[in-house]
This record gives structure tokens, sequence and C-alpha cells, in this order.
């Protein structure tokens, strides 16, 4: 009785056994299929953002080392050195004559540079480059043999007025170009106040003139405004010097010729009053406007435009 009691309780146990292997394998099973799907989704979300990634058009980086302008009547593409290294993604050429172009770029996230008027027949060596706000594409000119710029168009306006200062004497105009009306002197040394600027030009401010004045003749230091002030004054003392000396060797000759002969003068140095000196001052925009600055033997001085 004993050992059937015995036999019934191992069969129990070994019974007992089975149904928890079963019962954990297939736990386990459960397990790792609800594993392998959560990977496979995983895997699946993770490769669909990579693709997403890679068709994104924003995601080129491949920046052009030349950018090639095709401009009618020239045999071979106009090479232009991107050393601005600007994303050029498109260019279109304009023929105006049959010297003048007008150039548009546009990268690829979405900016537009223009250049008006570019003079491509005397270009040689261009390169696009960036100063400050505004592209230029600067070149070597074949007739003069000096380095230019061609900035693009647009206008920048400033959130507060700046203050800037003269280191020449410019001109104001009504409009960014250097045979636009003159509205305006502004003296060398003078402070401006500064509301915007395009590539070449300040929209400057005097008193109740607004208009434009050249880049080149405007400095934020205001030391090489003083600098400037002190130059000229050198300058203009030295040439005053000069003037003197002139007008007393003049007179000397005068006297000297006066001596040798009773009769009057009939030159243009006799005893009426005459020109000793001329002295030419360019304003600084390269418009071919200045004044001269006109001594007379009697010491006086008179100002001509030109």
């Amino acid at each position: 009785m004993r050992k059937r009691s015995e036999l019934i309780i191992g069969m129990t146990a070994a019974l007992c056994a089975g149904i928890m292997s079963v019962s954990m394998a297939a736990e386990t099973e459960t397990l790792t299929e609800a594993v392998s799907a959560e990977t496979e989704a995983v895997t699946e979300a993770v490769s669909a953002e990579t693709e997403g990634l890679t068709e994104d058009p924003s995601a080129e980086t491949d920046i052009p080392a030349v950018i090639k302008l095709n401009i009618e009547g020239l045999e071979e593409p106009m090479e232009i050195q991107n050393t601005a290294e600007l994303n050029i993604a498109a260019v279109s050429v304009e023929t105006l004559d049959e010297e003048h172009v007008d150039i548009t770029m546009k990268s690829s996230d979405g900016l537009t540079y223009e250049f008006k008027n570019v003079r491509y027949v005397e270009v040689v060596r261009p390169e696009l480059v960036v100063q400050g706000s505004f592209a230029y594409i600067k070149y070597t000119s074949i007739v003069s043999g000096e380095e230019k710029n061609v900035g693009q168009t647009g206008e920048l306006t400033y959130e507060e007025p700046a203050e800037l200062f003269a280191v020449d004497d410019v001109y104001i105009r009504a409009e960014p170009d250097s045979d636009s009306e003159i509205l305006g002197v502004i003296s060398r040394g003078d402070s401006i106040e500064v509301l915007g600027e395009t590539a070449d030009y300040f929209n400057v401010k005097k008193e109740d003139v607004v208009g434009y004045s050249v880049r080149k003749c405007v400095s934020e230091d205001e030391q090489e405004a003083i600098a400037a002030v002190k130059a000229e004054e050198a300058a203009r003392e030295a040439i005053r010097i000069a003037q003197e000396e002139a007008a007393r060797q003049a007179a000397a000759q005068q006297a000297a010729a006066a001596r040798s002969s009773r009769a009057s003068s009939s030159s243009s140095k006799g005893s009426s009053v005459y020109e000793t000196g001329r002295q030419k001052f360019d304003d600084c925009d390269g418009s071919g406007h200045g004044y001269y600055e006109i001594t007379y033997s009697d010491g006086s001085t008179k100002y001509e435009e030109y």
C-alpha cells in the first residue's frame, strides 16, 4: 500500500513538472515574439526617419567651387570662383547690350543675389566674395588693370541709426548712383547719421537732407576722420606756402620787367591781378566732379566747380 502511494505521488509530481515546463515554454515564446515585434517596429521607424532625411533637399551640402555663366557672344562660359562658398543652386544671365549683363544667382536656401549692369567684357579673374552684409563680384579690369567690385542690389535698413564719420568731402545724392542728383555735401570730419546701406553706398541724413553717400568716404573710426582733417589742413598749408612763393617770384619777375621797359605791360602778368596757382580737388565718389581752388597775384582766393 505504501509503495503504491509513493508511485502515485511520484506520477503526480512528474505530471506537475511537465505542466510547468509547458507553461514556461509558452510564456517564453510569447515574450520572445513581443520583443521581436517591438524590435521590428523600432527598426522600421528608424529606417523611415533615415529615408526621410536622405530625401530632404535641404540636406544638400555640395557647394560649387566655380559658378559658370553662359553669356551670349562668349564662346566659353565665364567662370567665377566661389570664394564666398555660397551654396549657389541656379544662375541666370540677361544680356543688356554688347558689353553689359545682369546676373542673378539663387542659393539652395532661397536667397537671391542680383548684380546689375556688369561690364563683362573687361572682367578678368572674377570671384564671388562676401563683405559685411553684401555679396560682390570682385575682378581685375582688363582695361585699367585695377581691382573692381560689382555689389549686389538691394538695401539694408537699420533698426536704429548709426553714427559714422566722413573721411573725405563727399556728395549726398538722391539715389545710390554717381550720376544722380546732388542734394548736399558732407565735409571731411563731419559726424553722419546713417540710416541704412547698400553694397556701395550708405543711406545718410544731414540735418533735413536724406540721401546716399559712397561707402569709401565714410568710416566707423572717428580717429580716422580726425586724421583725415589734419592731413587736409597740412596739405592746404603746403599749397598756401607754395602759392605764396610762386606769387613772390612772379612779382619779382614783374618788377624786373617793369624796370627794363618804360612801356606799360601788355602781358597778362602786367599791373592787373592775375592767376598764380590752381589746385584741383576731386569729389571722392568717382563722379569726376569737384572744384578748383584758384589763387591770384593779390593774394585773393576763388573756388570754381567743375
